[in-house]
C-alpha cells in the first residue's frame, strides 16, 4: 500500500482523498479491516483526529463501516450508495427541478418496461394494494399523493436494480412537495386514470404497453408541473 505524506494545507481533505482512492482501487477487499487509526496517522504523518475525520467521511459515503471495539471495515459495494453524492445537486433550485423533471420524463418509461419483465406476483400485489389506497384516499389529497409516489417506487424496486432504486428515491424526495401541490390544484383524476392503465398492463406483462402508458403519464405530469409551479 503506497501512502504519501501530506502537505500541511488541507490536511484532512488530502487524507480523505488518498484513503478514498485506496478503497476505489481495491487496496483492501470488501469486508476487510483497514489499518488502525494509529498506523494510518503515522503513515500519513498526521494526527489521529485527522484520520478519524477522514474515516467518518468515508463511512457517511458508504465506503466504510465502523464496528465499535473492532475498527473500520470495507463495506460491501452496492452501486446505489454512490448516488447519494448527487443529492446536493438536486436541491439547487428551480433549474435543478426542471432537470429532474426532464430526467424523469425520459427514464420512467424505460424503468417501467424493465420492471414489467422482472415483476413478481408479490410486486403486483403491492401495486394493487397501493392503487386501492389511491382510491380509498381520493378525497384526502395528502394521503393520495403519498400512495401515488409509492406506486412508482414499487415499480422501481421491481427492476431489482440498485441504481434505479436509489435514483428514484432521490428524485421523489426532490419532487414530492412540488407534485403534491399539483395534486392539490388539479385533483386525482389523472393519477387514477394512468395508474389503473399501468396496473392492468403490468398484470398482463405487456412491457411495451406499460412503457407507452408511462411515457404518456410522465409527459402529462411535466406539463402540469410547468403550468402550476412557475
Amino acid at each position: 500500500m503506497a501512502i504519501n505524506q501530506v502537505k500541511k494545507s488541507c490536511v484532512s481533505e488530502q487524507v480523505f482523498e488518498q484513503l478514498k482512492q485506496q478503497l476505489l482501487n481495491n487496496e483492501w477487499k470488501q469486508g476487510e479491516k483497514i489499518p488502525s487509526e494509529n498506523y494510518l496517522a503515522d503513515a500519513f504523518g498526521v494526527s489521529r483526529v485527522t484520520v478519524r475525520q477522514a474515516i467518518q467521511k468515508l463511512t457517511i459515503l458508504g465506503l466504510l463501516e465502523t464496528k465499535v471495539g473492532e475498527g473500520s471495515f470495507v463495506k460491501k459495494a452496492e452501486a446505489g450508495i454512490y448516488m447519494n453524492t448527487i443529492i446536493p445537486m438536486a436541491y439547487l433550485g428551480e433549474d435543478s427541478l426542471e432537470e429532474v423533471l426532464e430526467f424523469r420524463t425520459t427514464i420512467e418509461g424505460v424503468v417501467a418496461e424493465l420492471a414489467t419483465g422482472k415483476i413478481t406476483d408479490d410486486d403486483i400485489l403491492k401495486l394493487e394494494n397501493c392503487y386501492k389506497e389511491m382510491e380509498l384516499y381520493k378525497d384526502n389529497l395528502e394521503m393520495f399523493s403519498k400512495a401515488d409516489f409509492e406506486f412508482h417506487l414499487i415499480i422501481a424496486n421491481a427492476t431489482k436494480n440498485s441504481l434505479f432504486i436509489q435514483i428514484f428515491n432521490i428524485i421523489y424526495d426532490v419532487l414530492y412537495n412540488a407534485m403534491k401541490k399539483v395534486v392539490f390544484k388539479k385533483g386525482n383524476s389523472a393519477g387514477l386514470y394512468f395508474h389503473k392503465l399501468l396496473l392492468d398492463s403490468i398484470k398482463q406483462r405487456d412491457s411495451k404497453k406499460v412503457r407507452q402508458i408511462m411515457d404518456e403519464h410522465m409527459l402529462d405530469n411535466k406539463i402540469i408541473l410547468e403550468k402550476y409551479c412557475h
